[in-house]
């Protein structure tokens, strides 16, 4: 038997690792009831440690201080996605805008070297990242770097974006809700964000968990405005059929 304090330290050593944790994988890894498990999840939620989801919970959605901060959490589900997002769903070649964000970025890490399209950012980590791809065409916009975002933004920003029509849009995530939709915390990225999204045909959205049942002050668009939303594995599908259900197509890493 495990005491509670043993528990809860080991609930969030998974958590820091994985980003998510779910009951029954709990209770069996530690020989407790699923009330019991409950029990530690709410306590730990009212003590701000993590965030209950149906069927487990995850990391708070608190945002790090710097890029360079962000980039180094739940780097392992990063990397899923990002993978399983190059892998499957990046075509081959096209007019593809990259947002801002971590997650994107390693998207771009992981792009395949059969590439030969146009990448078109805000991110200028996403094409340092590029610059040696063997085949991918790259165009940074310009405008005012946020420097805690790695991103570019302004009316210089919106105005380059309107000149392109995109075959599709890869959006980092910092809030998505079934029904307030995508979100973010600035009216800036809230204004970059929508002006890619409708200049493409196709919408990804790439978030690890902790993002996701979230919303913050700045709307961005509806949750059907989205294509594809790839997240991080073992998420239940009781969960995610919120989304589903309203017309996205959900991809897990």
């Amino acid at each position: 038997m495990s005491s509670v304090t043993t528990r809860q330290d080991e609930i969030q050593k998974l958590l820091r690792r994985n980003g998510t944790v779910h009951i029954h994988d709990l209770a069996a890894l530690f020989h407790a009831s699923l009330d019991t498990i409950r029990r530690d999840l709410r306590q730990m939620e009212e003590d701000g440690y993590l965030r209950r989801i149906h069927g487990g919970a995850v990391l708070p959605n608190k945002a790090s201080d710097t890029y360079v901060e962000r980039a180094q959490e739940l780097q392992p589900e990063r990397a899923m996605i990002a993978q399983k997002t190059a892998r499957d769903l990046i075509p081959d070649d096209g007019v593809l805008f990259f947002d801002s964000g971590t997650t994107v970025c390693e998207v771009a890490r992981h792009l395949k070297p059969s590439f030969r399209g146009t990448i078109i950012t805000v991110n200028p980590m996403v094409a340092a990242e590029l610059a040696d791809h063997p085949n991918a065409n790259v165009i940074m916009l310009g405008g005012t770097l946020r420097k805690t975002e790695m991103a570019v933004c302004g009316p210089t920003t919106i105005d380059e974006i309107r000149k392109y029509n995109a075959d599709l849009a890869l959006l980092g995530t910092c809030a998505l809700h079934p029904e307030a939709g995508l979100s973010t915390s600035s009216t800036e990225e809230r204004a970059s964000k929508a002006a890619m999204i409708a200049q493409s045909a196709e919408v990804i959205a790439v978030t690890t968990a902790d993002k996701l049942e979230t919303s913050l002050p700045y709307r961005v668009c509806d949750i059907d405005a989205i294509s594809h939303l790839v997240t991080g594995r073992k998420l239940s599908s009781g969960y995610l059929a919120n989304y589903s259900r309203r017309g996205i197509n959900i991809v897990q890493a």
